[in-house]
This record gives structure tokens, sequence and C-alpha cells, in this order.
């Protein structure tokens, strides 16, 4: 049985990669700041309480484990955290698997940095995960449909307050990221690299509004295209991940993503099924709530 590690296994993102590795028998170990908040783990995970900041405390958590799963943290000095992190992977022979924004190409990457100078920090810690010595797995991500689940109440009042540009953007639903995460942590043989998760098609914010509406049952109205959207956000988020997603959804609600159906169907072949559609993620979440 595979022993890995999960670091940010309270967040989104690392909570599903959690459940997948553990419904593919994997050995779990996470690293949490707080183990109150992974209460809910006790008993089916290993519980490490520690710092990314500390290189002991990742170096610990890291000890006798074959891969571990990295997600940078809203946090200032993610390329510090991320060079910690990589560093100690290094020493412990474990690989790496990442999720977030990384572009392979280094001459495309600093291209990018140079066009989008707000995600100088996220390109750079990923690239230094990607050109290391860590067997990286590199997860890219586009728009997550779990997003949403922030939205919540003003999804339940009636109102979707996420600007997506007008000609679309593509939505991936978590799931599928974690179930390819979960693969390439207990399986030694999976391919290093980069692997693209995307959802099946590109919707904008009148479209995933309409979506939501048919889903409840009820009219929710899309006010991303409002001018005080930022307000709504900062309704609901704070410091550094509220400065992250303005600047990320200032991107989106800018720049259109279309979905190439190349993409679609390697990840339909990496993950053994089609990706899930976003009014499939809908219809679940409705059904939770």
């Amino acid at each position: 049985m595979s022993k890995v590690l999960i670091a940010g296994a309270t967040g989104t993102v690392g909570g599903l990669v959690v459940e997948e590795a553990l419904r593919k028998g994997a050995d779990v170990r996470v690293l949490v700041r707080d183990k109150s908040r992974a209460a809910g783990l006790a008993g089916r995970v290993e519980i490490v309480q520690g710092d990314l900041g500390d290189p002991e405390a990742v170096r610990t958590a890291l000890q006798g484990t074959e891969a571990a799963f990295y997600v940078s943290p809203h946090e200032a000095d993610e390329v510090v955290l991320a060079s910690t992190f990589r560093k100690e992977a290094e020493r412990a022979q474990a690989r790496v698997v990442f999720a977030g924004f990384h572009i392979d190409d280094p001459d495309e990457r600093e291209a990018a940095i140079r066009s989008l100078p707000a995600y100088e920090s996220k390109l750079r810690l990923a690239g230094d995960l990607a050109d290391s010595d860590v067997r990286a797995v590199m997860v890219n991500l586009t728009n997550y449909a779990q997003n949403d689940e922030i939205f919540r109440e003003d999804i339940l009042s009636g109102t979707f307050p996420t600007p997506l540009h007008p000609d679309g953007v593509n939505r991936v639903d978590l799931r599928d990221a974690a179930e390819l995460v979960a693969s390439a942590l207990t399986d030694m043989e999976f391919p290093s690299g980069s692997y693209t998760v995307v959802g099946p098609e590109s919707l904008n914010g009148e479209q995933s509004a309409q979506i939501w509406a048919e889903e409840l049952g009820t009219p929710v109205r899309y006010t991303g295209d409002d001018p005080g959207w930022r307000t709504a956000f900062a309704a609901r988020l704070s410091g550094r991940k509220l400065e992250d997603w303005i600047r990320s959804f200032e991107f989106l609600g800018s720049i259109p993503s279309p979905t190439d159906p190349r993409d679609v169907e390697a990840v339909t072949a990496v993950l053994g099924h089609a990706p899930r559609s976003f009014r499939t993620y809908v219809r679940d979440t409705v059904a939770s709530w």
C-alpha cells in the first residue's frame, strides 16, 4: 500500500484528493496547521500538525512517503513555501503531484509572466517544481466549478456574482482533477509531466446562472457583469485569498477560455471516462445542499 502525503487536506482540492486516495487504498498522511480542522479525518488518515513554512515539519511529514500532493496556499510567501516543499521532497525522494497553474515551456512561461505580472509568483513556483528532481506530475486546472460554493448564500438568494467572459470559460469539476491526482500519487508508473484537466464545455456567467436556476427550481440572476461584483467577493472572502480571487476573475471575465476537443479527449483517456459536466456538478451539489 502506497504511503502518500497530502498537504492542504482541509481545503477544497486537498479534501477531494484525500477521498480519492483513500478510495484507491492508499495509506494517507495529511499535513495541517490546525488539527481541529482535520477532526473529520481522524481514524481514516494519519494527521501531522505543522506549517509549510517550517522545513523540519515538512521533512517529518514527508518521511517514509512515496509521493506527496501540493497545492499552493493563498500566502504572500507562496514561492518560498513551494521551494521548501520541493527541497524536502527531493531529500525524501518522494514524487510531487501539483495542482494549479503551470506553463510547461520556459519561454512561454516568461512571456506569460511579462503579460500577467500578477501571476508571476504562481508561475514561478510551479516552474520550480516542474524543473526539479521530484518526478513531478503537474495538473493544470482552469476555473473550478466548486468555486461557486463560496457564493452558496448568494446563489440561494437568487444571484450568481462570478464574472465569466461572455464567450465562455471552461469549467472543471475538481472531482475529475482529484481522480487524476490520486492516480499519480498511488501509481509510481504514472508518467511524470503536465496534464490539463478540462470540463466538456465552456460556459459564460449567464449560462452558469441558468443551470443553477434550473437545478434549484428558482430564479438565479447573473450579476458578474455588475461593476460591484468585487463587493460580493469581499463579503465572502478576505486577505490574500480575496486578492487572488479578484485577480483571477478579472482575468476570467476579460479573456474567453474556449474548450479544445483535443484536451477533452486527452483527459478522457487519462481518467477512463468523460469529464463531468457543469450541470452534473450543480445537480450533485444541489442534492447535497
